[in-house]
């Protein structure tokens, strides 16, 4: 019986390390990285839409006032719709529908009979009368916040108040569509 000789070459699986193994990992995961850099984009939060419908059956129902919503915003969505006291409401309903608007902006349109200091505070989230701006023949008072601008009008004891993270001008459209129904 013969014994094997060896050929001379060192066995290739006996020269790798551990760090061989690392540099491939790093490799492979650099790689991952990349393809996911490429593939993946963040999307945007859905945005809940939400039907009003109840809402305002309830609130022309009940208000001891004729109910105004806006009408005719094309591509602005409902998000929020509710008939309820706030806190500042001194026991009066408050309707109040929030929109998001085509420019991803937020317009809040309430109405109560509520016409007290306190609920013009909470509603224009804090804000200073700045000036007023008159549209379709009512008067509308503009308040600022770091927060928002709002419009506030006060007619019969019934105050509406349209507030919102957009443009003066679209918020002026907002109060020019409101239709009483």
């Amino acid at each position: 019986m013969t014994t094997p000789k060896p050929t001379g070459r060192p066995n290739a699986r006996m020269r790798q390390t551990v760090g061989d193994m690392v540099r491939s990992m790093g490799l492979v995961l650099a790689l991952i990285a990349v393809i996911l850099l490429v593939t993946l984009r963040p999307q945007p939060d859905a945005v809940k839409v939400v039907d009003p419908t109840q809402v305002l059956i309830s609130a022309r129902a009940l208000a001891p006032f004729a109910v105004e919503i806006p009408q005719g915003l094309a591509g602005y969505q409902v998000t929020s719709a509710r008939w309820q006291e706030t806190s500042a409401s001194a026991g009066d309903p408050v309707l109040h529908l929030g929109y998001v608007t085509p420019g991803t902006e937020y317009v809040q349109f309430s109405q109560s009979a509520a016409d007290n200091p306190k609920f013009i505070d909470e509603q224009t989230a804090g804000g200073i009368l700045t000036d007023q701006v008159t549209l379709d023949g009512q008067i509308w008072q503009h308040y600022e916040s770091p927060e928002r601008r709002s419009l506030v009008r006060t007619v019969n004891g019934v105050t509406t108040v349209i507030s919102g993270t957009t443009a003066q001008g679209e918020l002026e459209r907002v109060a020019s569509s409101l239709t009483a129904g």
